[in-house]
């Protein structure tokens, strides 16, 4: 199944692009996508992942919605979806 993953900042500077699409198995979670991506684009990687864990501090978003709301990482994929991530924002 295909899903897009859309980039930001310091992302899409990495990556060289503003959005990747992943061909991922049917089934795939949102944290198995985000893996695939590290692995296809290492530069992103290392901005996305300390060892084995992601960056405690990226939100990650599937259609708009924040992982957290659903099942986290392990939030499941369908075909057509988009996956967003951003470090928090803060500003006043």
């Amino acid at each position: 199944m295909k899903v897009t993953v859309k980039l930001f900042g310091e992302f899409r500077a990495a990556a060289g692009a503003d959005q990747i699409e992943l061909d991922l198995p049917r089934g795939a979670t949102c944290g198995e996508a985000l893996r695939t991506l590290a692995e296809r684009e290492p530069s992103l990687g290392e901005l996305l992942f300390a060892g084995d864990a992601l960056h405690d501090h990226l939100h990650v978003f599937v259609n708009g919605r924040n992982v957290v709301h659903d099942q986290g990482l392990a939030t499941p994929l369908s075909p057509g979806d988009v996956v967003t991530f951003f470090p928090p924002l803060s500003g006043g």
